[in-house]
């Protein structure tokens, strides 16, 4: 520590300011420099937001307007993976000004992005231009929305494994049609994130720890649903192969405490729970032994449906991966 100007000190390369009592009040003083840069001066009006981990953020603007990022996009390539760009950079209005290069099938796969996107709207069309708007609110609880996407991803758990053992076309089908449900809320809840990121006042209430894990927590969701979608695409794809009785018998119960294991990673994050993370993360030798039990009874079956037995197993391993990354965060 050492000491600078008049009741301040630097730490760190910090400076570091003592709190003043002045009767049944405290005052800490701001540097002058920083007043005069700020434009303010005696009895100027500031906005002081406390942080959830106690951090005290100063704000200079009393009225704070919200950011209202635009951005332009020009090039007619990749136009569906530029616009979701935008978006989950947390712009507000998106313009898609292609020019002559503007073709009827451009503005669908436009359209199609603006459906797909929560909380896009086309707010104008033209000729060579169509411009979206993102409509979602500030503020959301976040919180709600993972704890959602995470129930389909669960959901789809379930139903790929019943599809699977069952061979039901029409579940595995469904399973499919709900990864796409949970791009759309990952892809919301990655973009408010970031915003609450970029936010000096901290609209979600949360630490920036916590906003960090739970970008990382919303990518393993994501990746559970996209483990649970490929299950059922073995379904689909691979025609009427109904796995033999000791095979199936022995992929439920591995089945079931994937299940259990990412439910209390989930409720472990949420809640802040080392304990039930701890678990999660103690469950890997029973899965281990549960994976060697079904590569046995695969190995009296028939060589031609091995590859796809092989695939379900992978898949419902790696979904058990997700589960401990999640229960990590917490340890």
């Amino acid at each position: 520590m050492v000491k600078g100007k008049e009741n301040s000190y630097v730490v760190n390369n910090m400076e570091a300011r003592k709190l003043q009592r002045v009767g049944a009040s405290f005052l800490l003083s701001v540097p002058k420099q920083w007043v005069e840069e700020q434009g303010l001066k005696k009895g100027s009006m500031i906005l002081v937001h406390e942080r959830a981990d106690g951090m005290l953020i100063i704000n200079p603007r009393l009225e704070e307007e919200p950011l209202r990022l635009r951005s332009v996009i020009s090039d007619p390539s990749n136009v569906s993976r530029n616009i979701l760009a935008c978006y989950l950079a947390g712009n507000d209005v998106i313009e898609v000004n292609l020019g002559e290069a503007m073709t009827p099938t451009l503005k669908r796969e436009v359209k199609g992005m603006a459906e797909f996107l929560v909380g896009v709207e086309i707010m104008e069309e033209e000729a060579s231009s169509m411009t979206l708007q993102c409509m979602i609110p500030r503020s959301i609880d976040l919180r709600t929305y993972l704890r959602r996407t995470y129930g389909i991803a669960a959901k789809m758990h379930e139903d790929a494994i019943h599809a699977f053992i069952r061979n039901d076309q029409e579940l595995a089908q469904d399973v499919i049609a709900r990864d796409r449900e949970v791009d759309r809320l990952y892809f919301l809840v990655v973009r408010q994130l970031r915003k609450a990121i970029a936010s000096p006042s901290g609209d979600l209430l949360l630490s920036p720890l916590n906003l960090l894990d739970y970008r990382l927590v919303a990518k393993e969701v994501e990746a559970i649903a996209d483990g649970c979608a490929s299950i059922a695409e073995q379904v689909v794809t691979e025609g009427y192969i109904f796995p033999p009785r000791p095979f199936s018998q022995v992929l439920t119960k591995l089945s079931d405490q994937v299940l259990r294991a990412h439910r209390e990673a989930i409720t472990a994050v949420l809640q802040q729970n080392s304990v039930r993370a701890r678990k999660v993360i103690a469950q890997k030798q029973s899965i281990s032994k549960l994976v060697f039990e079904l590569t046995e009874v695969l190995a009296r079956q028939d060589l031609s449906v091995l590859p796809v037995f092989d695939r379900v197993i992978h898949n419902v391993e790696r979904i058990f991966e997700s589960s401990i990354d999640i229960a990590d965060l917490v340890i």
